[in-house]
C-alpha cells in the first residue's frame, strides 16, 4: 500500500506528468514505485515520432538520432496505478542498486525523484523506511497465564 506523498505546497493531487508511462518529476516531487525489471537497450530520438524510441538491437536504430545505450527500468508507478519506465545512466543505476539493496534488507518504499547536479537533472531514488508502530506490551509470567 503506497503512502500518500505530499508535494511542495501541500497539494495531495499529483501532477499529470507523474502519472505517465515515462514520469519526469521536478526536484522535490516524488513518485512511489515498485521495481519490476531492468534491461539494457538502445535509445534514440525519432524525428518522425518526435520522441525517444527504445530498441533491443542496434541494427534496428537506423533513422534514429543520438543513439545511446541505456538501462531501462520497468517499475510499478503507484500514482499512475500502472507500469512506468525510467531511463538510467550507469551512475544512476549504481545509486538505484544501493537503494534496492537497502529495500531488500529493511523494507519500506522506494521513491523516485530527480535533482539538480550541476546544470543537469539526474534521476535519484530514496528509501522511505516503514514507520514502526509502538505497542504497549504487558509483562506477565507464565504462572499467571497457566494457573
Amino acid at each position: 500500500m503506497p503512502m500518500i506523498v505530499i508535494i511542495e505546497g501541500g497539494d495531495l493531487e499529483s501532477p499529470s506528468r507523474l502519472k505517465t508511462s515515462y514520469p519526469r518529476p521536478l526536484e522535490g516531487e516524488e513518485v512511489p514505485i515498485t521495481f519490476i525489471d531492468m534491461r539494457e537497450v538502445f535509445a534514440g530520438w525519432s524525428p518522425e515520432l518526435k520522441r525517444t524510441v527504445y530498441k533491443n538491437d542496434f541494427m534496428a536504430t537506423s533513422g534514429l538520432k543520438r543513439v545511446r545505450e541505456v538501462i531501462l527500468l520497468e517499475v510499478y508507478n503507484w500514482l499512475l496505478d500502472g507500469i512506468s519506465f525510467i531511463e538510467l545512466s550507469e551512475m544512476e543505476l549504481d545509486q538505484f542498486k544501493e537503494i534496492l539493496d537497502q529495500f531488500a534488507e529493511k523494507g519500506g518504499e522506494i521513491l523516485y525523484t530527480r535533482k539538480m547536479q550541476g546544470q543537469w537533472m539526474i534521476n535519484y531514488f530514496r528509501l522511505a523506511e516503514p514507520e514502526l508502530q509502538q505497542a504497549d506490551v504487558k509483562c506477565t509470567s507464565m504462572e499467571k497465564l497457566i494457573g
